[in-house]
């Protein structure tokens, strides 16, 4: 076609040129003479040219008409969950009668209401069958169904009361487990409940505000009275006596020491600071998600006691559900950026049409790339020297985790009437001579009795996805 077009104003341009000749233009008969000879040259070399084309697109135009018509076949039958960016993160309905019935838009917030959490958190499906208004349709799911698999026998095998682990990809937010376990009646959604303190956890946000802001790196001298469990009000001061610790931010944060933290949020990071890089890591933000999650909490008063319970962790009042902590190890081997959950790749109707396809999305970036290298740091010394040692103990002769790089964080705290007590894991690993990288988040509410920890199922999905 746009051979064609090229010829007829070639064509339109010599009609021009050639419709007349004024003499008065040329000084004699032989300029004329001389220019007409120009022009005849001209005209004959243009005329072939146009004669030349003209044959040319005979067979041009059906190579071109099949070509495309080639390339609408391979765009209309692709695959459909490869993440265009051009409809990500929404139902793209066909009109009535050609896609989900009596829906006209719909969005990730149309998901949450159509469907049930439950169908995705424990199915060890990548694909699976759905139905709405009489019509069926396929979604496909971001889920590794082996590393789903193998989590669900050892988490559903587990008397734990509560268990909640979630899976995922740092760089794309694709989930690729989410599982989980209640024996306690009308308990439900673990994953995506916000009702969990954040306690040790929350030393993340902290130890990251202050490298950020703070001019404090990880080999920086802390100092601190008392035991490194334990924070009291006499704890805050800067008083040094010959009963004074010192010790650096690394190994405050590998060993998760209370009062050294709860001098930063006193002395260094104060109210707005607190407020800001939780703000930042997704506190009190809702999460876009396919399925519904509950905010997680933190408020901060002006009181420099709570400043200081807060830049800890060693309160019940931040709340946090097991699919957030997962962004937040996902943010800190991401090079600092958030990015949002995605669990479904695309959901197909019954004609093959896709009606929706997710995409990975980043929210922001939450600390440098300088920072999250060296939160790295932090978070690897607790799984070589801090509360993850033993778990982890001998991972440099293992196989399979001593080709890994990981890090983590625990975080322990009971309830108010001390018959529970939650146990978090919130990590990543990823393989040294790669790209590939795990982000995890493990809750566990223990009852009287304490059964596998956090982090011990942490180290199993580690070692069985890079197995």
């Amino acid at each position: 076609m746009s051979l064609r077009i090229s010829a007829y104003l070639l064509d339109t341009q010599l009609v021009v040129l050639y419709a007349y000749v004024d003499m008065r233009n040329y000084q004699s008969w032989k300029d004329y003479q001389r220019q007409y000879k120009r022009k005849d040259f001209r005209k004959r070399f243009f005329e072939g040219l146009r004669k030349r084309l003209f044959k040319g697109s005979i067979w041009l135009f059906p190579v071109l008409l099949l070509t495309g018509i080639h390339y609408l076949k391979v765009g209309l039958s692709s695959d459909v969950c490869d993440g265009s960016p051009e409809i990500a993160g929404e139902l793209a309905v066909p009109a009535e009668g050609e896609g989900v019935a009596g829906l006209s838009v719909l969005m990730k917030k149309d998901l949450r209401e159509l469907i049930d959490p439950e169908s995705l958190c424990n199915s060890p499906e990548s694909k699976i069958d759905i139905n709405y208004s009489g019509r069926s349709f396929i979604m496909e799911t971001t889920i590794d169904s082996r590393l789903q698999s193998y989590m669900l026998k050892k988490i559903h095998g587990s008397q734990s009361p509560l268990i909640g682990f979630v899976a995922m990809d740092p760089a794309t937010g694709r989930i690729l487990s989410m599982i989980d376990s209640s024996k306690v009646k009308g308990a439900k959604d673990v994953c995506l409940s916000s009702q969990f303190p954040a306690a040790s956890i929350f030393k993340i946000v902290s130890a990251a505000a202050a490298i950020d802001r703070c001019n404090i790196f990880p080999d920086t001298k802390l100092t601190y009275n008392g035991r490194g469990h334990t924070l009291y009000k006499n704890q805050l001061t800067g008083r040094i006596n010959r009963h004074t610790n010192t010790i650096s931010l690394e190994s405050s944060f590998a060993k998760s020491i209370n009062p050294v933290f709860g001098k930063l949020g006193v002395f260094r990071l104060k109210k707005d600071l607190l407020e800001e890089y939780a703000i930042r890591f997704g506190f009190n933000q809702p999460i876009n998600f396919e399925l519904p999650v509950q905010l997680s909490r933190l408020s901060v008063s002006d009181d420099s006691y709570h400043w200081a319970e807060i830049a800890c962790g060693f309160n019940r009042e931040t709340l946090i559900s097991p699919l957030h902590g997962a962004m937040m190890a996902a943010a800190i081997v991401n090079g600092g950026k958030l990015v949002e959950p995605m669990i479904i790749e695309c959901i197909i109707d019954d004609r093959k049409n896709p009606v929706y396809v997710g995409s990975a999305n980043i929210v922001r970036q939450v600390i440098s790339p300088k920072t999250s290298q060296q939160m790295k740091e932090l978070m690897a010394a607790t799984i070589s020297r801090g509360t993850c040692r033993r778990t982890f103990s001998g991972h440099h002769r293992d196989k399979i985790l001593s080709k890994l790089f990981i890090g983590g964080k625990t975080g322990s705290i009971n309830d108010k009437s001390n018959e529970l007590r939650y146990d978090w894991f919130v990590g990543f690993c990823g393989d040294k001579a790669g790209t590939r990288k795990l982000a995890l988040a493990v809750l566990v509410v223990h009852g009287k009795l304490i059964r596998e920890k956090a982090n011990q199922y942490a180290r199993r999905a580690m070692r069985y996805y890079f197995g």
